[in-house]
């Protein structure tokens, strides 16, 4: 009963998070042979490419957290990491610069992202709902993964890389 007294920032806070990391994962877990086929890495090279997100975020998320703690204004850090990640994804869609560069954009802002909108669940649910509501979060955002892997993978197979 606590999902249908959720909020509707709530649940744009649902949807901000699953639209945000489907737009991540299923990259990540398709990534190395996208590095390998535009931009000629070698199968070492584009691994150490397709995990710069995680190695930078594990020292960036912190430094985030500290940031947002203390300057706080989440949607403003929020929208910064939507938009730098765009910017990294067309980056690598519509140029050839190193993809160092664009992976490096993405990892910080999937630290900033993550570092703004999980708390912000805390900003608008009461604290008898914080559990349902991370809960529901957590669900949602695996469905989305789930799906959203499923098609990426069908269409890599079917039509390639470049169409993704």
């Amino acid at each position: 009963s606590d999902i249908t007294r959720f909020s509707a920032a709530t649940w744009l806070i649902f949807a901000i998070c699953v639209t945000y990391y489907v737009a991540i994962f299923p990259f990540i877990s398709l990534g190395k042979l996208f590095f390998e086929q535009k931009f000629g890495l070698t199968p070492d090279e584009a691994g150490i490419c397709n995990s710069l997100l995680y190695f930078i975020g594990a020292g960036a998320s912190p430094i985030a957290g500290i940031l947002i703690d203390r300057y706080g204004r989440n949607v403003l850090w929020l929208l910064s990491a939507i938009l730098i990640t765009l910017a990294a994804y067309a980056l690598l869609a519509f140029t050839f610069v190193h993809p160092y560069v664009a992976m490096v954009m993405m990892a910080i802002a999937y630290s900033m992202c993550a570092s703004a909108l999980w708390p912000m669940v805390s900003l608008v649910v009461p604290e008898y709902q914080l559990g349902t509501a991370y809960g529901m979060m957590q669900s949602i955002q695996n469905l989305g993964l789930a799906l959203v892997s499923i098609a990426a993978g069908t269409i890599a197979l079917q039509y390639g890389y470049f169409l993704l």
